[in-house]
């Protein structure tokens, strides 16, 4: 059986870490609105971090006002 090496132990299970900057935030960003059941285009985009460290996308749906969430940062 073949053995790593520290520097191949040191990454396992690490995710790379992706810099993206607050402004890509306030791009036009797609969610899906629950209440339409239609992709929208988030009002007022927020790019947040959850709990876990994850980034995410909040903004509101332009037709009905609905919190849209979206997973990931801001494209």
């Amino acid at each position: 059986m073949r053995q790593r090496g520290d520097s191949q132990l040191a990454n396992v299970g690490k995710t790379p870490q992706l810099r993206r900057s607050a402004s890509m935030a306030t791009a036009t960003s797609m969610g899906y609105c629950m209440k339409c059941n239609a992709q929208r285009d988030m009002q007022d985009p927020e790019q947040i971090t959850m709990k876990n460290g994850r980034q995410a996308t909040q903004g509101t749906c332009p037709m009905c006002g609905t919190k849209i969430f979206k997973i990931g940062a801001a494209k």
